[in-house]
């Protein structure tokens, strides 16, 4: 250990500037790129907004698309970054610009380089990840059970993966689709061959360009297709071979794909492009339709490249607005099967006969709401159990503890006899023990999704030492990116060698106890019982002990998430992408702190039990109205001879947890709102599930409801709840000028030693009559706020520090300089017209990236002189400055 320590040291430099840094900005996440592979400033619409919530919000940031693109902004959202240094505008081109604009060249174009997607080709689709959906209508993919959800986390998984692997970004379908570990190598294949023939049926030629093409094959100048994509040469030439004219193809004399060079546009394809063309950068014109990798990155290199703008950014909108209507015309359609579905009740006169007066919470919540889910869940198992018995398999039942506690008392009191065994293995142990190799701790840091990935976290499950820990981090924080630095920093082979050896040891601990405790017997079909999400317990044993043991290891989980790299042989009640579920799971739970160990005997070592007595006192008494009502269901049934249908009872159970999760009544609400989740506890110990106080505050600061947490959102109203389910069910793109189009005028003036720029720019409205608006911050400048034009009464509630990542930085809302203003708290007085508040300059020598002020404010009272009028748009659709009107 002293020996890894002292060469981890050595290989520290300049190690007080970067620890500096790391203590002024200690955010791990502050360059953490997402795979659209973004790489410069933008003003951020949407996107700007952090994720608020907790384990059950509703839709977490991460989703996205495998082909990399960049979400295009309004002008006006791009205006005072260009009105600050407009060098951009003049390499713009439109549809109409297409057949001239070899023309404006002259005879110095010698070779013409055309982007592919959304350029050269283009769907028939709204967006690319739409591609998918049709994917996944393919009856191929519906036979292997492949949803376009599954698609887009694969290609995700895939982006994380392959650095690790080889340090490339780049992937193609045979990386995507090895995240379907539940599925043979030829499914695997065999889908991939149904991924490109769907990309043949949706993608048509555009014809400007094919056009364009036969000019400048007859002009004798050479042509090119250079593209951002997953699909090799041979497939994406098989692709354009299909939609193109055959002299339009063959006047093409070279297809680039990142993929086949391991680097991207942004990156380093285009200096292979340059070479291999054997011509001066500046003879060789690129079009394509991202601002980053098609125009700004090869113009740096002197090639002469255009951004191609397919549309106005008005029939960007209108089409973006469409295309949120066709997911939604569902909801106007004539009932087809798949959209109304029969409502059933099997428990109604369970609820009849029994006593349930006074109503009391925990009855509410265990014996109407839960009950009937363990119900289901106990049907579940012992037919699975049955049916593997029937198959002459020697099952052995298991319920992982903590959260599978009841779930065992559950099955017990439906097969009123004894089910299985508790054990104590648990996601974290089971991980920490299956690290042999490198390719098994890569395959571990590919599955974090980026809003978890945390430096700590990572270095614990990998049982990497503290010392060790904060030296690894140390080092990372003094590169430019801290997550790809420290990523390479745990493939040094004094850390592997730490964590296999520490690995090792666990593994043999843990073997003991399986050995002692399970007295398993060679040919043992196991069943590991667990309320679960994503069964990686179960994933992590059988790469790790089956072939050692020679037993079968099933999963029969409550709720199992639609991941790809599910295991192969698992089962549950309900599937869904999506966990709403942690209060459910902590009523399930047992009163004794977590696994953390095991000694040298192979008994378990626990940790300290971090939850409140009081808490547990209320889950004690949900699970006994749970146990009451299934066997008053049990009884009932069995005494009328009804025997249900399973699909009833899984619907019954679904529609039971969803109801729990979305539409909570108020004595749930007050019943959980001081439940903890040890998993979420910070080292203040006062990390709640969810927080009805702070929702309200929440929402001023988000532009729709979906990023609060489905109780958060329940406590604002079932309008709020709906609008977020509906957003996520149907992934729409919506900021928030289309939630609400109501705005509010806010004139900035940008000022520098060498110019000043007056700019009205419009607040979008969030919630409760607060406004939100994005300001740059450039170095050497000051943003001043006229807040005097518009405001007599103001409140301004935040003013925040971004960066380009989206992290919070800091909060500036007392560094402001009032001329003019009276401040009481929040509350601003403006005394004339000529009311000003300045944000003082932040100091940011240190950071490299963009930066914004996020400003939320609440207009009190107009200035009735100026009454609030929509500022003019021109031609463009960009605000112009007063000046120039």
């Amino acid at each position: 250990m002293q020996l890894i320590l002292e060469r981890l040291a050595a290989k520290i430099k300049q190690a007080d500037i970067g620890q500096q840094s790391f203590g002024r900005f200690p955010n791990e996440h502050m360059s953490d790129p997402d795979f659209y592979g973004e790489t410069v400033p933008r003003l951020p619409r949407d996107d700007v907004y952090q994720f608020i919530g907790h384990g059950d919000a509703m839709f977490p940031d991460g989703g996205g698309l495998t082909e990399r693109i960049t979400k295009r902004q309004k002008p006006e959202d791009r205006l005072l970054w260009n009105d600050m240094s407009d060098t951009n505008r003049q390499a713009q081109i439109t549809v109409h610009d297409i057949p001239n604009i070899l023309d404006k060249f002259g005879n110095s174009v010698k070779v013409l380089s055309l982007d592919c997607f959304d350029t050269l080709l283009w769907r028939k689709t709204a967006t690319p990840k739409d591609v998918f959906a049709v994917l996944a209508d393919n009856p191929v993919a519906q036979r292997l059970g492949i949803t376009p959800y599954q698609r887009i986390s694969a290609a995700a998984r895939a982006y994380r993966a392959k650095p690790l692997e080889n340090g490339s970004g780049e992937i193609d379908l045979g990386d995507i689709y090895r995240s379907f570990t539940s599925l043979s190598g030829e499914e695997r294949e065999l889908l991939a061959e149904t991924e490109i023939q769907t990309e043949v049926n949706v993608c048509f030629a555009f014809s400007p360009y094919v056009e364009l093409i036969r000019l400048a094959h007859t002009r004798g100048i050479k042509i090119i297709v250079v593209s951002d994509t997953y699909l090799r040469e041979d497939e994406l030439r098989r692709l354009l071979a299909r939609h193109l004219p055959a002299n339009v193809m063959q006047a093409i004399s070279k297809i680039y794909c990142s993929v086949d060079y391991g680097t991207s546009k942004s990156h380093a394809l285009f200096q292979v492009v340059i070479k291999e063309c054997g011509v001066p950068a500046s003879q060789i014109l690129h079009i394509g339709d991202n601002d980053v990798s098609d125009a700004q990155v090869p113009r740096k290199l002197g090639v002469r490249a255009l951004h191609f703008l397919p549309f106005d950014p008005e029939a960007a909108d209108f089409l973006r607005l469409q295309n949120a209507a066709s997911s939604l015309i569902v909801l106007e359609q004539a009932a087809p099967e798949t959209v109304i579905l029969p409502r059933y009740s099997p428990f109604r006169p369970v609820f009849s006969v029994a006593n349930l007066q006074p109503y009391a919470p925990e009855t509410v919540i265990g014996y109407m709401s839960f009950g009937p889910v363990l119900y289901a869940y106990a049907r579940f198992l012992m037919d699975e159990v049955e049916a593997l018995e029937q198959q002459g398999k020697r099952v052995r039942v298991f319920f992982l503890l903590r959260d599978a506690y009841l779930l065992s008392a559950a099955c017990e009191a439906y097969a009123r006899k004894p089910v299985g065994k508790l054990v104590r293995i648990r996601n974290f142990i089971a991980t920490a023990a299956s690290f042999k190799t490198r390719a098994d701790v890569d395959y571990y840091i590919s599955g974090i999704e980026p809003e978890f990935d945390n430096f700590h976290a990572t270095a614990k499950q990998l049982l990497l030492p503290p010392e060790v820990t904060e030296l690894l981090i140390r080092i990372a924080h003094q590169s430019d990116d801290p997550k790809t630095a420290f990523h390479q920093l745990l493939h040094d082979d004094d850390v592997l060698e730490l964590i296999f050896k520490n690995s090792f040891a666990l593994r043999a601990r843990l073997m003991r106890y399986m050995s002692k405790e399970l007295e398993l017997e060679e040919g043992d079909t196991i069943i590991l019982a667990d309320t679960s999400w994503n069964g990686k317990t179960q994933e992590c044993l059988v790469r790790t002990f089956k072939e050692e043991l020679k037993v079968d290891i099933l999963g029969r989980y409550l709720v199992a998430s639609d991941e790809p790299c599910r295991a192969a042989n698992s089962k549950a009640l309900i599937r869904s992408p999506w966990w709403n579920h942690t209060l459910f799971e902590q009523c399930c739970t047992f009163k004794e702190g977590a696994v953390v160990d095991y000694d040298l005997h192979g008994e378990p070592v626990l940790g300290e039990i971090k939850l409140s007595e009081k808490q547990y006192e209320k889950v004690a008494n949900v699970q006994a109205e749970c146990l009451r009502f299934i066997n008053d269901a049990r009884t009932f049934f069995t005494k009328a001879g009804v025997t249900h249908e399973y699909s009833i009872l899984q619907q019954a159970a679904h529609a039971a947890l969803f109801r729990h999760a979305y539409m909570p009544i108020e004595a749930e609400l007050e019943y959980f709102k001081d439940f903890q989740h040890d998993k979420f506890m910070g080292p203040d110990r006062k990390k709640t599930i969810y927080h009805l106080e702070s929702a309200s505050k929440n929402v001023r600061c988000l532009p729709s409801p979906y990023r609060l947490g489905a109780y958060e959102t329940r406590s604002l109203g079932l309008d709020f709840t709906f609008s977020g389910l509906v957003q996520r069910r149907f992934q729409l793109d919506l900021g928030p000028e289309d939630m609400n189009v109501r705005f509010s005028p806010l004139k900035v003036s940008i000022e520098s030693t060498h110019e000043s720029k007056v700019v009205l720019l419009r607040a979008h409205h969030l919630h409760d009559g607060y406004f939100s608006i994005i300001l740059p911050y450039v170095s050497g400048t000051s943003v001043k706020m006229l807040l005097g034009e518009h405001y007599e009464w103001l409140q301004i509630a935040d003013i925040q520090l971004l960066d380009n990542a989206r992290n919070v930085c800091r909060n500036v809302s007392s560094s402001l300089d009032l001329e003019e203003i009276n401040r009481e708290g929040e509350i601003y007085r403006c005394l004339s017209q000529a009311s000003v508040a300045t944000i003082r300059p932040v100091d940011l020598e240190l950071v490299k990236m963009p930066h914004y002020y996020h400003v939320i404010f609440r207009p009190l009272v107009s200035r009735a002189s100026d009454p609030l009028r929509r500022p003019p748009r021109n031609k463009g659709g960009r605000f112009m400055p007063p000046a120039q009107r």
